[in-house]
């Protein structure tokens, strides 16, 4: 799930930075954003915690494999 978000996240930037108008010439701007990418890859990275909240919770937590539909029988 971690590695799911973590693609769809490098996929977004993508996107942005291709159809970002702004321009893009300037360091100090490219290193912010870079830097701002950083810190929210770090944020969905650390997803653990929001797990183990939702575990002590009692919310039932059903693992899945990648690309496994929720109608597959076990």
């Amino acid at each position: 799930m971690e590695l799911d978000l973590l693609v769809a996240a490098d996929m977004n930037e993508k996107i942005i930075e291709a159809t970002n108008k702004a321009s893009n010439k300037d360091a100090k701007g490219a290193v912010a954003r870079r830097n701002q990418r950083r810190e929210q890859r770090k944020l969905l990275s650390n997803n653990n915690e929001l797990l183990d909240s939702l575990r002590e919770s009692g919310v039932p937590i059903v693992e899945r494999k990648s690309g496994e539909s929720l109608n597959d029988s076990d």
